[in-house]
C-alpha cells in the first residue's frame, strides 16, 4: 500500500510540474488542441505505467521523448486518414469536373493560427527541434538525446527550421 502511494505521488507531482509543457509541445508539434490533450493524457498514463523502469535524471525530457513518440504516431495515423479523405475527394472532383483549391490570407488567420501555419510549413524534423528549443527552452544536447540525432544534426534542423520560417513570413508579407 505504501507502494502504491508514493507512486500516486510522483506522478500527481509530474502531472502538476508538466502537464502545461507536454501539452504546449503536443499542441505546437499537432496544431492540433483536442488531440494534443488527449496525447498529453497519454502521456502521463505511459509515464504511471513504465515509471519503475525510468532512468532519466531529468523527468522533463522523458515526458517530452514520450509525448515526440506519441506525437510521431497522431502524424502517422493522420497521413493514413489523409490519403483516404485526399483520393476520396479526389475522385469526387474529377467525377463533378471540379479542382481542389485551398488558398488563406494572413488576415483571416489570427496569430496563434499564424504561427501553426509557419510551423506546418517546415518539415517534422525541423518542427520538432524549434518547438523544444523554443517553446520549451531546452539545451541542444538535451535535444539530441530526446530526438535520437547528434549534435551537430540538432543545430542544423534548428537553423534550417528557422530560416524557413523567416522565408516564409518575408513571402508572406512581401
Amino acid at each position: 500500500m505504501i507502494y502504491q502511494k508514493n507512486r500516486q505521488d510522483y506522478v500527481q507531482s509530474a502531472v502538476e510540474m508538466y502537464y502545461d509543457d507536454v501539452y504546449r509541445f503536443c499542441r505546437y508539434y499537432t496544431g492540433n488542441p483536442t488531440d494534443s490533450y488527449d496525447i498529453t493524457q497519454e502521456v502521463f498514463l505511459r509515464y504511471m505505467k513504465y515509471m519503475d523502469s525510468c532512468g532519466y535524471k531529468n523527468l522533463k525530457a522523458y515526458l517530452i521523448m514520450i509525448a515526440r513518440n506519441l506525437c510521431c504516431d497522431y502524424f502517422h495515423r493522420q497521413s493514413i486518414q489523409r490519403e483516404k479523405i485526399l483520393s476520396f475527394d479526389m475522385l469526387e472532383d474529377t467525377a463533378e469536373g471540379g479542382h481542389l483549391s485551398a488558398s488563406r490570407t494572413i488576415d483571416d488567420c489570427d496569430s496563434e493560427i499564424y504561427l501553426q501555419e509557419l510551423l506546418q510549413s517546415i518539415s517534422q524534423e525541423q518542427r520538432e527541434v524549434v518547438i523544444l528549443r523554443i517553446h520549451d527552452g531546452l539545451k541542444f544536447y538535451e535535444i539530441a538525446k530526446i530526438t535520437g540525432c547528434n549534435l551537430s544534426t540538432v543545430k542544423s534542423r534548428f537553423r534550417l527550421g528557422v530560416a524557413n520560417i523567416k522565408k516564409k513570413i518575408g513571402e508572406n508579407y512581401a
